[in-house]
């Protein structure tokens, strides 16, 4: 979406103030074309190719030559100059771009001859670009003396002059604002979703579920390898969706079917359903908004939305459109606005279309830039972002409150850490408003932008009531599209409802309650809308934020909704050996990370029961280990590992044995068969699983010392398989040595086809007739207590 560059979209490179005297290329070259302009080119051929670059915008090539250039001089400052222009505006390199433009502001001259190849001082224009850098470097004061170095050498019929001004003002604003940093928490998604290439645009679902957005990646299937912006030497703009795991983790981001490898695609919105998103597509004009609609269980290819007065023959990067569908905002740089982009806002019609655009105002907009509004769960908070007199630097989020008569109060800079001095932009938050994401362009980051989640401790919680509701499909069927939830309230003056689909991919839908209210929640299905589940839900009457859920468990067969299910957890502990009770027993509910969640004792009868399901819902998955302990017995861990289901019972039955001397371990902690690759003694992953339940046990029990016996079957002569079986015992013990504490505990001892289980002999002339899987039984590795 370039927003970074498009800040300053009406500068210009002083390269466009004169005459280009030769051919006009078509702006990029392939490689071996470069490759020979480079290799053969005088210096006066190489300076009007990088200019003529430059004028197409086609900066990475332009790079490459300017970089051949500066091998020749290494001190010409316009050549620096060249080099830490097309820096900064390829990919915003500020950092890059600082040591070019630090050495060109050694020689300016203000009579700067672009097309003359005798130049070798840079423009004026380096002022304003060097304190740009500066600016977005957080060096202020440098920042500031290089706006007032271009200002005192220029004249305000500049096209730059205004943003130096601008520039100055942004400084004073970042020096109060560091001063007094605001109560966020910022994070860095991190390397699942950030890249050293952009990332931006993020979209955020209501219950912070799932994360859209945009990158500029290599596919992993590699067909967009041949697909770059030579603008940036970046790929081209893909949206990409991640999903919350259940360890609170970002999951590996998916491309979105519609992408295509030669072209921007980039998030702009998603319907609160996610069946509907909206996209910034410049395949036509400046660039438009265009639609995917979910159907058929993946998103289908975009087209152009067809929303009177919306798209122009001006810019209209960004749009969102309110959870409850009424409202929609969007951004546009048409004639008739404040000046640069402008947000401005369209309310659905009682007949479904969509009235005339209103620019929101001077409280909102400004004579530079606005972008990417997003309007919270409430339906009167407004966020955006602003590049104008209120800013630190570059585009910085914005807050707007619309009062009752539909006034917007003055916009407030939401403050230090949040925003800094370079890009801040694309703000989306959850319905409470507590959690949000931006981009932004800042130090410490994986690449050009990157995406960022806020903690917003400063503006609190809102104080409005939201309904979650979700519809679980029994037997983990999928849920049916055509399936919807109608929102009534039955006290409201107007008697306002409105209709819902669930998110198909977990049946979840959201809906803004108003306070004090009673509301019917009408479930109906297929094109005749047929009603066949009915639910009165109430809203709060304070001032809280308050999220009502409603959960229902849907039967596809006859489409009814049952009730939920209470589930419990109960259990016996008993002997090994004789399966009799065992009491007393401790048992220990743990995390798979180790953290004790619960701690029983077993009754007389072995008996126990846990409230560690009391909060859990039909479809949870659960996880945790059981571990259980009792003097005179071996201390056992158990592994519970299913998804709640129709069984609201869930009953746990578990064995636990002595530590006698000679007992055979294998049998009592279920062990599969460890297996080894042919002649080898290598230890394979299927094979650690298993002696990791060894290591487990000696841990639990750190008197318990093992030997490990490992057998071969008779096949091969007796002294190779007792050296194989050698080998095979030293590689097994060792890998447990090196995961207990005392690694003296555990031994392992060869015994080749010695202690055959059953009666398949082959030495000499013997042939023997057993199967497979009776030589398989003798292949065996054992595990005895020998103290």
């Amino acid at each position: 979406m370039g927003f970074l560059v498009s800040t300053m979209k009406t500068q210009l490179f002083v390269l466009l103030l004169f005459v280009v005297s030769f051919a006009t290329v078509n702006g990029q070259y392939t490689q071996e074309e470069m490759q020979r302009i480079l290799s053969k080119s005088s210096p006066g051929e190489l300076l009007r190719e990088n200019s003529q670059l430059l004028l197409v915008a086609n900066y990475y090539q332009s790079i490459q030559v300017i970089d051949r250039l500066l091998e020749m001089e290494p001190d010409n400052a316009n050549y620096n100059y060249r080099k830490g222009y097309a820096l900064l505006f390829s990919q915003s390199q500020y950092e890059q771009a600082l040591p070019y433009l630090e050495k060109a502001v050694k020689n300016v001259k203000k009579l700067y001859d672009a097309s003359s190849e005798k130049e070798t001082a840079a423009p004026v224009d380096v002022y304003y670009y060097l304190g740009k850098c500066y600016h977005q470097n957080e060096t202020l004061d440098k920042a500031t003396e290089f706006y007032q170095k271009y200002l005192e050498s220029s004249t305000s019929k500049n096209a730059l002059y205004p943003w130096a001004e601008l520039g100055i003002t942004q400084v004073e604003n970042a020096q109060k604002e560091l001063k007094n940093p605001k109560n966020y928490e910022l994070k860095n998604l991190g390397a699942v979703i950030n890249t050293e290439a952009p990332e931006f645009s993020p979209v955020v679902s209501l219950d912070g579920s799932a994360l859209f957005f945009t990158a500029r990646r290599l596919w992993k299937n590699g067909l967009n390898k041949d697909m770059k912006d030579l603008n940036t030497n970046h790929y081209w703009e893909d949206i990409y969706v991640s999903y919350k795991n259940l360890n609170n983790t970002w999951s590996d981001p998916a491309l979105l079917e519609f992408c295509q490898s030669g072209q921007n695609e980039a998030t702009v919105s998603v319907s609160m359903d996610e069946r509907k998103i909206y996209v910034y597509n410049d395949v036509s004009g400046n660039g438009d908004i265009y639609f995917s609609e979910f159907k058929g269980n993946q998103f289908q290819q975009i087209q152009a939305a067809d929303i009177k007065k919306l798209n122009s023959k001006f810019w209209e990067p960004h749009l969102t459109v309110t959870p409850d569908g009424q409202t929609m905002l969007f951004v546009s740089d048409r004639a008739g606005g404040y000046g640069g982009r402008d947000i401005y806002r369209m309310v659905k019609l009682p007949d479904g279309n969509w009235s005339e655009p209103v620019n929101l105002g001077p409280e909102v907009n400004s004579e530079f830039d606005e972008d990417a509004p997003f309007l919270a769960m409430d339906n009167k908070t407004l966020y955006f972002a602003s590049n104008g007199t209120k800013s630190m630097g570059g585009f910085d989020i914005f807050m707007s409150v619309q009062d009752e008569n539909g006034n917007w109060s003055p916009a407030i800079n939401m403050g230090v850490p949040l925003n800094s001095t370079g890009d801040d932009i694309f703000y989306t938050t959850t319905m409470d408003g507590t959690t949000g994401y931006l981009t932004s362009f800042r130090n410490g980051g994986f690449g050009e932008k990157d995406i960022y989640e806020v903690k917003n401790n400063e503006t609190g919680k809102q104080g409005i009531s939201v309904l979650k509701g979700e519809i679980v499909v029994a037997g983990n069927r999928p849920l049916p599209q055509d399936l919807s939830v109608t929102v009534s309230c039955l006290n409201c003056g107007n008697k306002t409802s409105v209709t819902l689909y669930p998110r198909v991919r977990d049946g979840v839908y959201f809906s803004r309650l108003e306070k004090c209210r009673e509301y019917e929640l009408v479930y109906a299905y297929g094109e005749n809308e047929t009603e066949f589940y009915k639910e009165k839900i109430t809203t709060k009457c304070d001032t809280e934020f308050e999220e009502i859920h409603s959960r229902a468990l849907l039967r596809l067969d006859d489409m009814t909704i049952i009730p939920f299910m209470k589930y419990h957890l109960k259990g016996n502990i008993s002997d090994f050996a004789d399966q009799t009770p065992v009491g007393k027993a401790t048992v220990e509910f743990l995390s798979v990370d180790g953290e004790l969640l619960e701690k029983h004792s077993t009754s007389s009868e072995g008996l126990f029961t846990s409230a560690l399901l009391d909060s859990s819902f039909f479809g949870d998955p659960i996880h945790f280990m059981v571990k259980v302990s009792k003097d005179g017995y071996l201390t056992q861990q158990f592994e519970v590992n299913e998804t709640l289901g129709e069984k609201a019972v869930i009953d746990l039955a578990y064995l636990i044995d002595k530590p006698d001397v000679g007992k055979e371990l294998s049998k009592v902690l279920k062990l599969n068969p460890i297996y080894f690759d042919l002649d080898k003694s290598t230890i394979r992953q299927d094979a650690k699983v298993e002696l990791d339940k060894i290591v487990q046990i000696m841990n639990d029990n750190p008197s318990v010392r093992i030997e490990l016996g490992s057998h071969t079957d008779c096949r091969g002569s007796a002294n190779y398989n007792l050296a194989l079986s050698e080998r095979r015992a030293k590689a097994s013990a060792d890998y447990i040595r090196k995961k207990i504490s005392d690694p003296s505990r555990i031994s392992g001892k060869g015994y080749g086809e010695s202690k055959l289980v059953n009666n398949c002999p082959c030495e000499d002339e013997v042939v023997s007739e057993c199967s497979e899987e009776e030589h398989q039984a003798n292949r065996r590795t054992e595990f005895r207590i020998i103290e």
